[in-house]
């Protein structure tokens, strides 16, 4: 069953999801524990209401929010970032998440000149550029990268996920890597789609959703504010701000895919405090009703 999730970060909060589920949504995502306890109240709770739940890594949270570098041009950083990974798809295997996701490039790829240098984006100490990992060699890091991935989720039997990253000029080694490797699965994020498009030069999202539709097992659904210098981002993605240029074309996006996939799920990757509960439980339907995916009435 097709599932429309709630993120929980943190911690198990079972107030949180009465809260905020509506009676509509069926399944959550997870990220950063703080002990394998709260991993078990997740599946506790999800074997009782017959749902499920995916993980965003870093499942626990004794490294910090560290993402491995999966792509680094740093081998023994690699190295590192794959021991982390088989860490993580281990633990989330023993407790029966439906996926584990990391972050594909990581460090982001960046390419010269940005044709709009928003502040919020990766710094250079967090992102590489074309001069420290050229062509050739993150294409060869890519495949290794999705081999070895495909033999940890057989060794497993853990569903391992890739979230898009910034990845500049090298879009279409990207592409490629899915598309050779359709065992690993997509992550689209509606917010990232959007700032890539503001950020970079020549960066389509229709035409990438066209090539990648196929490859999607989840969309994380979310919008972004855009000011002068800034933006704000992990916005509900709210009807009154279709067309507004001011605001991203997350429904846009997610209208374009569910034309070309009716087989993924939904993370509602927002802040729901943000609108009042009789709008987010429309925004949870209209949702619901672009992708295909049945709610209750």
């Amino acid at each position: 069953m097709r599932r429309l999730q709630l993120g929980m970060w943190y911690q198990f909060d079972a107030d949180r999801w009465e809260r905020y589920s509506l009676d509509t949504l069926n399944g959550l995502e997870i990220c950063h524990y703080p002990d394998t306890a709260g991993l078990e109240a997740v599946r506790t709770f999800c074997d009782r209401k017959g749902g499920e739940f995916g993980v965003h890594g870093p499942i626990l949270g004794n490294r910090g929010y560290k993402l491995p570098l999966l792509n680094s041009p740093d081998a023994s950083e690699r190295v590192e970032a794959m021991k982390q990974v088989e860490e993580e798809t281990e633990l989330a295997s023993r407790f029966g998440a439906d996926y584990i996701l990391f972050h594909y490039p990581f460090y982001p790829v960046f390419q010269p000149p940005i044709r709009k240098q928003f502040p919020r984006l990766p710094d250079p100490s967090a992102r590489y550029g074309y001069d420290r990992l050229p062509r050739a060699e993150f294409r060869d890091v890519s495949e290794r990268l999705f081999h070895e991935l495909a033999e940890l989720q057989h060794r497993y039997k853990q569903r391992i996920l890739l979230e898009h990253d910034f990845f500049g000029d090298y879009e279409d080694i990207f592409i490629e890597m899915f598309l050779k490797h359709p065992e690993i699965r997509l992550v689209a994020d509606t917010a990232r789609l959007d700032i890539a498009k503001r950020a970079f030069h020549g960066f389509d999202p229709y035409e990438w959703i066209d090539r990648l539709a196929s490859c999607v097992y989840l969309v994380h659904y979310s919008n972004v504010h855009y000011t002068e210098d800034t933006y704000i981002h992990h916005l509900p993605v709210r009807e009154a701000h279709d067309g507004d240029d001011s605001h991203g074309d997350a429904y846009s996006y997610l209208r374009y895919l569910a034309e070309r996939s009716s087989s993924f799920h939904l993370t509602f990757e927002h802040n729901p405090d943000l609108v009042e509960p009789d709008e987010l439980a429309a925004l949870y339907r209209r949702a619901a009703a672009v992708c295909g995916i049945p709610v209750k009435p």
